[in-house]
């Protein structure tokens, strides 16, 4: 899993995750931002989840939901929902690759640890 960090139109930080991981990008770009609080919420849940003080976590956003366990993390967009399903175009398998991405807990440890790292910059 290859990610870039960089800066948009408008000086936000922005994650740029490789095919099939931009989900994971986009909860750290929209979900989490700069926000050094949140930030710091997600590192102290993959701490807990390391330390096995808990089993899973789910956290949702505005737009995806991001759902932790001692092995993997994923994150998928709300409009994937099986409520939503039946009201997406059938050629819209595309979006809902881009949409929906898992991968280790602790290669996303290390990408949260990145990224807390760039927006501290």
């Amino acid at each position: 899993m290859d990610y870039e960090f960089t800066l948009d139109e408008y000086d936000r930080p922005v994650a740029e995750f490789s095919s099939g991981f931009e989900a994971l990008g986009r909860w750290l770009s929209e979900e989490v931002g700069s926000d050094e609080q949140q930030l710091q919420e997600l590192l102290d849940i993959i701490e807990q989840l390391q330390q096995q003080r808990i089993t899973s976590r789910q956290l949702f956003g505005r737009d995806a939901q991001l759902t932790l366990n001692h092995n993997e993390v994923e994150a998928v967009a709300l409009a994937l929902s099986e409520d939503a399903d039946y009201e997406l175009p059938e050629d819209t398998q595309l979006y809902k690759d881009e949409s929906e991405a898992s991968c280790g807990l602790l290669d996303f440890k290390e990408a949260v640890l990145a990224w807390q790292k760039y927006i501290a910059e």
